[in-house]
């Protein structure tokens, strides 16, 4: 999931884009389980960079990692 977001940053990925880069097309999940997963991510980064927020929530779109 990170490996999709990291290899375009600027472009919105959308929970449904995220759900297939994780687990395939053929694994049914809920979509909350993609915000449980950014949650963790952002979590372990802010342990090393507690400023980090390189990884957007985009409301009712997706997310969207930054370089900034």
């Amino acid at each position: 999931m990170l490996k999709a977001l990291i290899l375009r940053p600027g472009h919105v990925k959308s929970r449904d884009q995220l759900m297939d880069a994780a687990y395939g097309e053929s694994i049914f999940l809920d979509d909350r389980t993609i915000d449980s997963h950014i949650k963790r991510l952002r979590r372990k980064f802010r342990v090393i960079d507690p400023t980090f927020d390189q990884i957007e929530t985009l409301y009712g779109i997706g997310y969207r990692y930054s370089n900034d």
